[in-house]
């Protein structure tokens, strides 16, 4: 069974050169590449957009990330682009080339942008042996996508554009970083007047999109198609007895003792087959974990901080001072508060996905709230979401549960019962999510290797990473 999957992108092939040395572009700052335009905030652009413009819809949001053309990655080692130290904030969605990327808002025909960074470039000091050759081939990058974000203000029918001043980049660009303000003057004051007719106000700049049409070097689109077969997420929720306390203490018990060594033999068993998985982690957890599942090339997601429910909890300081701030305080009403979102990222800033404990959509879970600290994915039941395939709504990346292992345990259900039901329901659907649980694996990490490979025999397992990865670029508009 195939089914198309298509990306919409935006391309400036080689022979265009000539076109944007005509529009001020110096001829060291031009290299082929290609960009798309999502519909969601990128990294921290909620968050910057709340506190630069008050801007909050989730609905109004796009990133624009800028991939070099594939022509030109030969000269590099693949894995570069794949580096988590170096792509720090991973939007790369499984591709090669990823260079840059810059967060959006729409409203209107009002259009403002926020950061923009190339992780590639900037951090590229931490590959010494390629920094020479990357600085020289993407030293221009942030012209490019100037010009990629002019293409975006004509294509939405903005009439006027603001970009943000050093200055005013600077005074939201996180304090514990270590900034160099020359690169910021460079980046969002001089290259922004050399390349458009801008005015400053407020600490914007101002373009007016229609004076400023003929700097426009225009995209041509091109849209690419694919054809996938059937995918399946195995995702494992690691929770050791955290939810089952005060509910049944035994298993609870049972669980606390176990939890180790069952993650341990999921990751074995898996190992065997050659499959990845997703490894939702309860926070409190991930550290006693984290190291032997990533290695394996496993996704890591949080299953909540602590798996309680809309309950409150001390947070840590950094947290505390974070929900004193304008921002915190507006969202920190709304009904079970921030709490474990907020006390996830002071363990982990980058991970993509959420996994809501008991598949329960409290007012934590809100589209706002997720965005504010950053997550790319929900995954919950099928019932909760209000669908049965993957989508993008919001800017958050809905991933339905389909079935996981609580018939075992609540219903008893015999092992060979339960694995049926879970094949029927994966040969059903195109993309398919099986969620088991560490706490369960006396149940069926018996039987877990015969599973695999009947999986296996129905289709390809990826992680959620992927799929959500795969939702957001069929999105591109």
């Amino acid at each position: 069974m195939a089914r198309e999957h298509t990306i919409r992108w935006r391309v400036i092939a080689a022979d265009r050169g000539a076109e944007f040395l005509a529009k001020a572009h110096r001829q060291r700052s031009f290299f082929p590449h290609r960009f798309v335009f999502l519909p969601r905030p990128g990294p921290d652009g909620y968050k910057l957009a709340e506190r630069m413009c008050g801007l909050r819809d989730p609905s109004s949001f796009w990133e624009v990330v800028l991939f070099a053309d594939e022509a030109m990655l030969a000269e590099f080692p693949p894995e570069l682009f794949f580096d988590d130290e170096l792509l720090w904030h991973r939007q790369n969605f499984g591709r090669p080339g990823q260079v840059a990327s810059a967060d959006v808002f729409v409203a209107g025909d009002e259009m403002w942008s926020m950061a923009h960074f190339s992780d590639l470039v900037q951090r590229i000091g931490r590959r010494r042996e390629h920094k020479t050759r990357i600085e020289n081939r993407f030293r221009g990058w942030h012209d490019m996508l100037l010009n990629a974000l002019l293409a975006l203000a004509v294509d939405r029918g903005v009439r006027r554009l603001r970009i943000p001043t050093a200055s005013l980049q600077l005074k939201h660009t996180d304090p514990g970083r270590s900034v160099q303000p020359e690169l910021f003057e460079r980046v969002y004051d001089r290259s922004v007047n050399r390349l458009f007719e801008a005015t400053r106000a407020d600490g914007w700049w101002l373009l007016d999109v229609e004076t400023n049409r003929d700097r426009l070097v225009a995209p041509a689109v091109r849209e690419e198609r694919l054809e996938l077969g059937r995918t399946i997420c195995l995702c494992h929720d690691v929770e050791a007895g955290l939810g089952h306390r005060g509910i049944d203490d035994g298993l609870a018990r049972l669980a606390e003792r176990s939890w180790r060594g069952n993650v341990a033999a999921m990751l074995s068993r898996e190992r065997e087959s050659g499959v990845r998985a997703t490894y939702n982690v309860v926070g409190r957890l991930l550290g006693d974990v984290r190291p032997e599942i990533e290695s394996d090339g496993h996704c890591v997601a949080f299953h909540s901080y602590d798996h309680r429910v809309a309950r409150r909890f001390r947070l840590p300081k950094v947290i505390r001072r974070l929900l004193r701030s304008a921002q915190g305080e507006r969202v920190a009403g709304l009904a079970g508060g921030l709490d474990q979102l907020a006390a996830c990222r002071s363990i982990d800033y980058r991970i993509k996905g959420y996994r809501a404990p008991q598949s329960r959509i409290t007012a934590e879970l809100a589209d706002e709230n997720l965005l504010f600290h950053n997550f790319e994915w929900l995954a919950s039941s099928v019932d909760s979401l209000g669908s049965s395939e993957p989508e993008l709504r919001n800017g958050i990346v809905r991933i339905p549960v389909h079935i996981d292992d609580f018939a075992l345990y609540r219903n008893g259900t015999p092992f060979d019962w339960w694995k049926a039901t879970v094949l029927e329901t994966v040969a059903a659907h195109d993309v398919s999510v099986v969620s088991l649980h560490d706490c369960y694996g006396h149940l069926w990490l018996d039987g877990y290797a015969e599973l695999l490979d009947e999986l296996r025999g129905l289709g390809e397992l990826r992680t959620v990473d992927e799929v959500a990865g795969d939702v957001v670029l069929a999105a591109a508009v």
